[in-house]
C-alpha cells in the first residue's frame, strides 16, 4: 500500500489536520517540538496500531481528550483507519472491515522506522537484534509467527518445569517438541538471512565506503559443529535447573555485526552506525514482494553532508514510500525529485510548501 490522503485528529500536538503525501518521496520539516516526529508516530500507527515511541495510549492523545484517531486513504483505493481512547480501547479497522488483530494492518503496510532508538540495535542486547529477524521473516514467510509463538509457548512451559522439582524424564517430550520448533525456526531465519545478507551488502557499498560483516547466531551451536539442539538441552538440564531457565535455543539468537572482527560499537562512529543501521533496514525493505512505507525522523542527525546528500540520491532511486524529518542543510533540496512532497510542521499545524 502507499498511503495518499492522512486525517490525523488529537494525536499529540497535532489537533486536527490532514495532507496528501507523494507516492514515492516526502519531507517534512519544522522547529523542534513542533509535531514532526509525532507525524511518523501516527503514519507509523497505521501499520501497528502504536507508536514506536510508546506502548501507552494516554501519551500520544492530546491533553484533554478522551481518543484519537488516524485514518488514510491509499493510491490503490484502500482505507485504513486506526482509533485509540483511553476508556473503549483501539479500534482498526482495514477497507471498513474491523481487525481482530494488529498483524492484519502490518500485512498490508509494511513500515520501517528509523529514529534516534535506532542505535539500540548496537548498543542493546540480542533480542532487539533478532527483531529485526522476526521482522523480515514476519513479511515473508507467513507461518512464521505461528511456529515463532509456539516455539515460545513450550519453551515458557519448560522454564516453568525448571523450577520445580521434576527429574529429567519429565522434560523429554518437551525437549522433543522445543527441538523440532526450534529446528523450524532456524532454518527459516537462516534461509532469511542468505537473501538479506546480500543485500544488505549492495545496499552499504552504495551509500557508504564503510564494510562490515553481519553473520547469523541462532542460539545454539555458536561453533557451527552439528550440535543437535534436542541433546544439547539433555546436556545442559543440570546447568539449565540451577539457573531456572533454558539456556539454549532461538530464544537466544543474535545478529553479530562486526568491523574486522571488531564490534561496530566500539570501532565506529554513531554516523557510521547509523549509515549501517539504515543499510539494514533498506535491504530488508527491498526483500518485500510489496511496497515498504518508511519513516526517517531526523535524517540529518548523526551523518555529514556527504553521508547526508549520498542518502537522499539513493532513497530518490528506490522502490516504496519516504517521509522524511529534517534534512537541514538546504543544499539538499537540489537533489529532490521536483515532485516531491514538501511539508511544514509548526505547533501540531501542517502546511504543504
Amino acid at each position: 500500500m502507499i498511503l495518499s490522503e492522512v486525517r490525523i485528529h488529537n494525536f499529540r500536538n497535532i489537533a486536527s489536520t490532514s495532507l496528501i503525501l507523494n507516492p514515492n518521496f516526502n519531507c517534512i520539516t519544522g522547529p523542534n517540538g513542533s509535531g514532526k516526529t509525532s507525524l511518523l508516530e501516527a503514519l507509523y500507527m497505521l501499520s501497528c496500531a502504536h507508536s514506536f515511541r510508546s506502548r501507552e495510549v494516554a501519551p500520544i492523545i492530546s491533553y484533554g481528550q478522551n481518543q484519537l484517531n488516524v485514518f488514510a486513504h491509499t493510491y490503490d483505493e484502500s482505507t485504513i483507519s486506526v482509533q485509540k481512547s483511553i476508556t473503549d480501547g483501539t479500534q482498526i479497522k482495514l477497507n471498513n472491515q474491523f481487525c481482530c488483530t494488529t498483524s492484519q494492518l502490518a500485512y498490508a503496510l509494511p513500515c520501517q522506522v528509523i529514529y534516534s532508538d535506532i542505535f539500540q540495535i548496537i548498543d542493546a542486547g540480542p533480542s532487539v537484534r533478532r527483531s529485526l529477524l522476526d521482522w523480515g521473516l514476519f513479511h515473508v514467510k507467513h507461518d512464521y509467527l505461528k511456529i515463532w509463538k509456539d516455539y515460545k509457548r513450550i519453551l515458557s512451559q519448560r522454564n516453568a518445569l525448571l523450577k520445580s522439582r521434576a527429574t529429567y524424564e519429565h522434560f523429554i517430550p518437551w525437549d522433543q517438541q522445543l527441538s523440532q520448533l526450534a529446528n523450524q525456526l532456524d532454518k527459516a531465519r537462516n534461509d532469511y538471512f542468505l537473501q538479506w545478507q546480500p543485500k544488505f551488502y549492495q545496499v552499504l557499498s552504495d551509500l557508504t565506503n564503510i564494510s562490515c560483516t553481519i553473520e547469523y547466531y541462532k542460539g545454539w551451536d555458536r561453533k557451527n559443529a552439528g550440535q543437535n539442539m534436542e541433546e544439547l538441552l539433555q546436556k545442559s538440564f543440570d546447568s539449565d535447573k540451577n539457573k531456572l531457565y533454558t539456556q539454549y535455543g532461538p530464544h537466544q539468537a543474535d545478529l553479530i555485526i562486526n568491523i574486522e572482527q571488531y564490534r561496530v560499537k566500539h570501532t565506529l562512529s554513531r554516523g557510521q552506525q547509523k549509515i549501517i543501521l539504515i543499510a539494514l533496514k533498506l535491504a530488508q525493505g527491498q526483500l518485500l514482494d510489496k511496497d515498504c512505507l518508511y519513516l526517517i525522523d531526523d535524517l540529518a542527525a548523526e551523518l555529514d553532508d556527504y553521508h547526508q546528500r549520498n542518502l537522499i540520491k539513493y532513497l530518490t532511486q528506490q522502490k516504496g514510500q519516504f517521509v522524511i524529518t529534517n534534512l537541514i542543510n538546504n543544499n539538499n533540496y537540489d537533489i529532490l525529485p521536483i515532485d516531491s512532497g514538501l511539508f511544514e510542521v509548526n505547533c501540531g499545524a501542517i502546511k504543504v510548501l
